[in-house]
């Protein structure tokens, strides 16, 4: 191997980088997914159907998920949330930005697209600002 006759032995890839995650003061995490594989990731291996998830509306961005475990998401939370989901999107930087948020079972990928494509039902806005 080192004189460079046999080939190197491959391993498995690094990641890159895990999501954000964020303790709130009221024992629940936000997961933020920072690139498509991410968002894939947080969307539908670690948050469960009754967890919350956000995203900017029409513009691409993170996906926020908050593990609530199905408890009640205190205003304080959600709204925290929203803003890291404005933060992390096209749309960074602007006064007013809408976030949609829903139950992670009522978002499902979209049948052959790409990681972090998806659709949503049953959502809720949430104006909020970006800075």
């Amino acid at each position: 191997v080192e004189a460079g006759y046999a080939p190197r032995r491959k391993g498995p890839k690094p990641q890159r980088g895990q999501p954000l995650r964020i303790a709130t003061d009221d024992g629940m995490i936000i997961l933020v997914g920072r690139s498509a594989r991410q968002n894939q990731q947080i969307t539908f291996r670690r948050a469960g159907p009754d967890d919350l998830w956000l995203h900017a509306v029409d513009v691409p961005g993170s996906h926020v998920v908050v593990l609530s475990g199905g408890r009640p998401v205190p205003d304080a939370v959600l709204r925290r949330a929203a803003e890291l989901a404005a933060e992390h999107s096209a749309a960074r930087g602007e006064a007013g930005v809408l976030v949609a948020y829903t139950r992670r079972r009522y978002v499902r990928q979209i049948r052959n697209g790409r990681p972090g494509m998806v659709t949503y039902k049953r959502e809720q806005t949430l104006r909020v600002s970006a800075d």
